[in-house]
């Protein structure tokens, strides 16, 4: 009857390694879960990142696209109200020049005139229609034909 009692010895000597055993595994488990969290919560944190750039991006470019806009609108007001000032401005002074031949559109794109998209700067903007206004009045264009050849050379967005 002897080997029965080795057993019991044998087995409670082997109870302390395993309870160290699940110990050391409970303890490498917890730590595992712990470099798991930390890895976790750094990609969220890159991801966060991430979209607070994105946001920035998009906020600016709205803010170009309504500076573009607000542009845009303040040159159709300038080309309008210069274009009411020359055909409702009296003359004042000497007498009219005499009667030019009539332009007409061949005779304005002679001249090469540079078209407009609306995605160029409000210098760029101002640039071309200065350009407009220096054939205009090189070639003594008529007030009355000045904002039809303009908005001719309109394109894409500027258009509408």
């Amino acid at each position: 009857m002897a080997p029965p009692r080795r057993a019991s010895q044998s087995s409670q000597g082997d109870t302390p390694d395993i309870a160290r055993t699940l110990e050391a595994m409970v303890a490498a488990m917890t730590q595992q879960s712990a470099a798991m969290m930390q890895h976790h919560e750094a990609s969220m944190q890159r991801q966060a990142a991430s979209l607070e750039q994105q946001q920035a991006v998009m906020q600016q470019m709205e803010a170009a696209r309504v500076a573009a806009e607000d542009a845009h609108r303040q040159h159709m007001e300038a080309l309008r109200q210069m274009e009411e000032s020359r055909t409702t401005t009296p003359v004042v002074g000497p007498e009219p020049r005499p009667a030019v031949r009539e332009w007409s559109s061949e005779d304005f794109l002679k001249h090469h005139p540079a078209k407009f998209d609306g995605k160029a700067s409000p210098d760029a903007a101002d640039q071309w229609l200065k350009d407009l206004e220096r054939i205009y009045d090189a070639k003594m264009c008529p007030a009355e034909d000045r904002l039809a050849f303009s908005i001719y050379m309109l394109t894409g967005e500027a258009e509408h």
